[in-house]
């Protein structure tokens, strides 16, 4: 018998899954799955406008930023300015989900946090 190097020795420590098997004739055992996806954003409709809570940090409302900020179909940069405080709202003008009167604005309302 040889020495397991420390590579064998490292796999073989590991902690495997243990899957339960199933009866001889019966059927395989169900595996779940839990498949990881972005966090969709959250818009609210008003009318034909669109809002869209936004999270920044203290230090991005205090300084100022840059924020990439989500919309239908496409990603809008959007210039936060020094001094920026919670609830404060910014418009995008005809950036919003087709509406029966055609496309609205959407806004942005920044939560500090």
């Amino acid at each position: 018998m040889t020495a397991m190097t420390w590579l064998e020795r490292e796999y073989w420590s590991q902690p495997r899954p243990v899957v339960p098997a199933s009866r001889p004739g019966g059927a395989a055992p169900a595996l779940k799955t839990v498949p990881k996806t972005a966090p969709t954003p959250r818009f609210e409709r008003q009318g034909s406008e669109l809002v869209l809570v936004v999270p920044i940090s203290a230090t991005e409302a205090a300084h100022g930023a840059l924020i990439k900020v989500p919309a239908p179909g496409t990603v809008v940069r959007l210039r936060v300015p020094p001094g920026t405080t919670t609830g404060r709202r910014f418009r995008v003008p005809r950036v919003s989900a087709p509406a029966p009167d055609g496309f609205g604005d959407l806004t942005v309302v920044v939560e500090v946090y």
